[in-house]
């Protein structure tokens, strides 16, 4: 009962301070199942265990569902991080607690003792609550929600469980971060008054990153190769794109300097490392590793 009790008192807090990460009602229309609407919504018809679970359909004796039933179809948040956040700040700010820094990192591919980029747009996880059945073990649950029972470590972090033992009846909070809404599913979640619909319709900006990611690479190799103009083209091309996290207008900006340096572009190369300066965690010109060229354009004004 004491565990029902905490698990209970966490989803809340959690649900209070989760802000973005929500979900939105679709009323059953006569012939859709679980499958179908998971479909339409989600793109997969292997996640109907979601609306399952999320709408307590097990707890209540089934599955089965009839025209005319409101059901919660969830989706996940996303937020912009700022200067100085960190991954136990961000927990404590949409999952509840602090303690949720490693669930919310490994969520967003990265680990809680590295800050994350400020600017980066990352995904909040949606809690949902699981009513545990009889003989039901953790390890079923994150075989069932998480699509690997090795991943129940995160579920007994996010339930601040002793051991991997639960009991029938118990609250077990899941963490679900891979609901990813196709077209259908965005529309219906705009069209719900009252939602925050950074969260809802977030993920763009998210998006924008990692194809920037991804082709910040190339950038790189074309300075390297000494390919000036390419270099140029595509910086601006990554600038265009937008949504560009500090480190990666701070990456762009020195790389696109240092190729304006090489074709005598001396006022676009000021520019350009001002992009840079304003942006790097820590500024590297060193007399070693920099071109005196391109020292003295991040020297001026």
């Amino acid at each position: 009962m004491k565990r029902r009790t905490l698990s209970l008192a966490l989803f809340l807090g959690a649900l209070a301070l989760s802000g973005d990460a929500s979900a939105f009602t679709h009323v059953v229309r006569k012939g859709e199942t679980l499958a179908s609407i998971a479909k339409t919504f989600y793109g997969r018809t292997d996640l109907e265990h979601v609306l399952v679970g999320a709408n307590a359909l097990d707890a209540q004796g089934g599955s089965m569902i009839a025209a005319g039933m409101r059901l919660e179809v969830p989706t996940v948040g996303h937020q912009r991080t700022a200067l100085g956040d960190t991954w136990g700040m961000l927990a404590d700010r949409y999952l509840g607690d602090v303690k949720q820094a490693a669930v919310l990192a490994e969520a967003n591919g990265t680990h809680p003792w590295l800050p994350p980029d400020p600017g980066s747009e990352i995904v909040i996880p949606y809690v949902l609550r699981h009513y545990a059945s009889a003989n039901e073990t953790i390890f079923d649950l994150s075989q069932r929600y998480l699509g690997d029972k090795m991943l129940a470590w995160k579920l007994v972090i996010f339930n601040d469980l002793k051991g991997n033992d639960i009991k029938r009846g118990d609250v077990v909070l899941i963490p679900l971060e891979s609901l990813v809404l196709t077209a259908d599913g965005e529309q219906k979640a705009k069209e719900e008054s009252g939602l925050a619909l950074g969260g809802l319709g977030g993920g763009k900006a998210r998006e924008h990153q990692k194809e920037i990611e991804a082709k910040l690479t190339t950038l790189q190799q074309q300075v390297v190769e000494g390919r000036w103009v390419e270099a140029v083209a595509l910086g601006s091309r990554l600038l265009g794109i937008g949504d560009a996290t500090r480190s990666q207008l701070a990456r762009i900006g020195k790389l696109t300097a240092t190729a304006y340096v090489a074709l005598d572009a001396t006022g676009a190369a000021i520019e350009a490392c001002r992009n840079y300066l304003d942006n790097a965690n820590v500024v590297h010109l060193e007399p070693e590793t920099t071109s005196p060229k391109l020292r003295a354009v991040c020297g001026r004004k």
